[in-house]
Formats: structure tokens, C-alpha cells, sequence
């Protein structure tokens, strides 16, 4: 799912209704067209996200049903040579590749997910940030008195 919504998070316009009818299509086959409890659901979302990954890392040892695009092939590796990477490797060689650029991530605390970070995510239109120091700049409200106003009279 990951490589999918970095897809659409990197601005890449090629997605097409076809595409999210396609992926919606493959997650309905996934619930059997029935409506789920959300923990099964959740399970069945990972596993499916879990099958992207194992993908791309066949992708990445030139084998199964997708190939690495012409500016990517760099990081192909054999399988020879990726059954004998550690786990820590394996995760360096898949991110190399597979990092979008220019796109910042957040990872969460126990590593199980990254997700792109969206610049100003979660602001109004035009709210600024303002420093602590700065005091706040309300408006307070006159006071009604019943005093008339001073004439140049009452100077003279």
C-alpha cells in the first residue's frame, strides 16, 4: 500500500479511475466482497501490503511479475547475493531504491510504518506560528461611561 500512496503522494498525475478501480477491485477480492470487522480488515490490509513487499524485493532480484524501471536498475541485486544480506541490509538496498525523492518521511516509534510527510499538514489556510515571546494582540473593548465628553470650554 506504501508504494502506491507514495505514488500519489510524489504528485505522479499517471494514476488514472482505472488504477484506483484496479486496487479497489484487489481489495474486495482480498474481503471476499463482504463486509469485515475492522481488527480483520486491518490484518488483511497488512497482509496485502505485505505481498507489495515482497514483490518489490523480487523486483529487486530481477524476478517475479514486475521489473525495475531503466533509472532504478542499479539497484538490482542477485538472489545469490540477497539471501546472504543480513535483515539491516536488506532494508538499506530496498529503501535506496525505493525512496521517492525529495519527499520527506515520518517513521513511527516502533519502526512498523513510514508514511510521507505533508509540509504544513494539519494547518489552516494562512495560520502562522508565532514565538512565545510575541504577546497576543486582542482588541479590548472601550469602556461605556456616562461622562460627557471635555470642551475646549472647560480649558479656557
Amino acid at each position: 500500500m506504501q508504494l502506491m500512496s507514495g505514488n500519489c503522494a510524489a504528485g505522479r498525475s499517471t494514476w488514472t479511475n482505472n488504477n484506483y478501480e484496479s486496487i479497489n477491485h484487489v481489495l474486495k477480492q482480498t474481503v471476499q466482497w463482504r463486509r469485515n470487522q475492522l481488527p480483520d480488515l486491518i490484518d488483511k490490509l497488512r497482509t496485502l501490503g505485505d505481498g507489495q513487499y515482497a514483490d518489490a524485493n523480487r523486483a529487486l532480484c530481477g524476478h517475479g511479475d514486475y521489473v525495475l524501471r531503466q533509472e532504478w536498475a542499479k539497484h538490482r541485486v542477485t538472489v545469490d547475493y540477497w539471501s546472504t544480506m543480513s535483515t539491516a541490509q536488506r532494508r538499506k538496498t530496498v529503501e535506496a531504491c525505493f525512496r521517492l525523492p525529495g519527499v520527506s518521511t515520518a517513521t513511527s516509534s516502533d519502526v512498523s510504518i513510514t508514511v510521507p510527510t505533508t509540509p504544513g499538514g494539519g494547518k489552516k489556510p494562512h495560520q502562522q506560528k508565532r514565538s512565545k515571546m510575541d504577546r497576543t494582540t486582542s482588541v479590548k473593548p472601550k469602556a461605556a461611561c456616562d461622562v460627557e465628553p471635555d470642551t475646549d470650554s472647560n480649558f479656557e
